[in-house]
C-alpha cells in the first residue's frame, strides 16, 4: 500500500545539528520542564494518507482530514515495525503544547504553552527529503538530526496551523483522549471520525493511552 505515503516536502534544511538559545528542550533526546519533547513542520498534499482516512475508491482526502488538526508522524512512532500502511499508532491523538523555541532556520518564534491535540492520520517516512526530522531510530541514535524523539508534521490543508501563527514550533507531547480533546476543541479529530478510515478497521492498539513516555 505504499501509494498512500505521502513524500512530504520538508523544507530549509541545516547541514550540522548544533545547541541554540532558540530551542527551550535540552538533552539528547530532548526534554523541557521534564517532558518530553517534539519538532513540528507542516504540509499539504490533498492524499488521505497512510491510516486511510479518505472514501477508500480512491485517493482523495475526507475533508476533515485536510481541515482538522491532523498530522503525519515519525516513522519510529508511526510503527515500531515500519509499516508504511495503517501503522500501530493511527487515530492515536497528541496533545502538542509549544515551549516558546523552535529550530533556528526551521521556524519562528511562537509563545509558550499554547497547546493544541493532533490526530495521527499519515506517515512521515524515514526516506528523501524527510531524513533530518524524521529518521529517528537510524543513524541519529533515537532522536532526529535535531535532537528530538517525536516529528509530527501537522496538516495545514485549510490553513489551520499557519492560520494561527504556528511557524514550526518546538513544542512538548503527550498522549490524550480524542473525544476529550474534540469536546475542546471541535478542530480535533474524534474516534467517531476516525471510524471513518480504512486503518481504523484493522485492530490498531493504543487510541486510549493516556501515559506519555520516552519512546
Amino acid at each position: 500500500m505504499l501509494k498512500y505515503i505521502n513524500f512530504l516536502e520538508l523544507h530549509s534544511k541545516v547541514s550540522v545539528y548544533s545547541v541554540s538559545a532558540n530551542q527551550k528542550c535540552t538533552g539528547w533526546p530532548r526534554k523541557y520542564k521534564g517532558k518530553s519533547c517534539a519538532s513540528t513542520t507542516n504540509y499539504h498534499d490533498s492524499h488521505k494518507g497512510a491510516c486511510g482516512c479518505g472514501p477508500a475508491s480512491g485517493d482523495n482526502q475526507f475533508g476533515w482530514n485536510a481541515g482538522s488538526f491532523v498530522a503525519a508522524a515519525s516513522q519510529l512512532y508511526f510503527d515500531g515495525g515500519h509499516k508504511g500502511w495503517c501503522g500501530e499508532h493511527c487515530g492515536q491523538c497528541i496533545k502538542l503544547t509549544t515551549t516558546g523555541g523552535y529550530v533556528p532556520g526551521q521556524g519562528g518564534p511562537v509563545a509558550e504553552g499554547l497547546s493544541k491535540t493532533f490526530m495521527i492520520t499519515n506517515l512521515c517516512p524515514n526516506i528523501y527529503p524527510n531524513q533530518d526530522w524524521c529518521s529517528q531510530g537510524s543513524q541519529f541514535g533515537g532522536h532526529n538530526k535535531y535532537g528530538y524523539e517525536l516529528h509530527l508534521d501537522l496538516e495545514n490543508g485549510r490553513n489551520q496551523v499557519r492560520g494561527m501563527g504556528w511557524n514550526n514550533p518546538e513544542t512538548t507531547w503527550e498522549v490524550v483522549n480524542c473525544n476529550n480533546e474534540h469536546g475542546h476543541d471541535g478542530r480535533t479529530p474524534s474516534y467517531g471520525m476516525w471510524g471513518q478510515c480504512q486503518c481504523a478497521h484493522q485492530g490498531k492498539r493504543g487510541l486510549n493511552e493516556t501515559d506519555n513516555g520516552s519512546l
